[in-house]
């Protein structure tokens, strides 16, 4: 769980506020935006930071990826309210999880930048170099963003060799997070 509290905590390092993106913008331009959007927010008080980060985690990163990666093509048979109910759990094991909130709402940047991208089928994966105030180490993070529905948004945050889609992923199968999520995941048929 630690392992997850930190991930969660790098993914909220860079957030952003949610809106419609212009139809032309590419992967490289939604990070770019994202990048700009959190270095302003690093100007605001603690209170607006947070508010800030709670809705870039509502509504920038598809919390489906989780389920779908855990359960393979079990996710296929799954009617719609249990795949809603699974990423609602993903979103909600970040959003409800004091320490991280309070870990990212106090990450301020000086500037952040595009330090590499690699083209994907669907997306890219950006890596990200984001400068602190206080000659602390610059924040180096990596977003794989995809247009699941038209718009980007990002799939999977790495730090370290770490994924929030993995971990996220290996801890939505436990027994206590079935509990909460209800969703019989060791009941669920593959279509074939």
């Amino acid at each position: 769980m630690r392992v997850l509290l930190f991930v969660v905590g790098l993914v909220l390092a860079v957030p952003a506020a949610p809106g419609p993106a212009a139809s032309a913008e590419d992967a490289t331009q939604y990070v770019r935006r994202l990048l700009g959007e959190m270095v302003d927010v690093s100007k605001h008080p603690t209170r607006d930071r947070r508010a800030f980060y709670v809705k870039f985690l509502s509504s920038e990163i598809d919390w489906n990826g989780p389920a779908a990666l855990a359960l393979g093509q079990r996710w296929q048979a799954l009617p719609d309210d249990e795949r809603r109910r699974l990423a609602e759990w993903s979103r909600d094991s970040v959003l409800g999880t004091d320490g991280v909130m309070n870990f990212v709402q106090n990450l301020i940047f000086q500037s952040c930048a595009i330090t590499s991208r690699s083209q994907q089928a669907d997306g890219a994966s950006v890596r990200i170099s984001c400068t602190r105030f206080g000659g602390e180490p610059n924040f180096i993070v990596r977003f794989d963003v995809r247009r699941p529905g038209g718009a980007y948004r990002i799939v999977d945050v790495g730090y370290n060799g770490i994924s929030l889609l993995d971990a996220l992923s290996k801890e939505i199968l436990k027994e206590d997070a079935v509990a909460k999520h209800g969703v019989r995941v060791d009941a669920i048929a593959v279509k074939q």
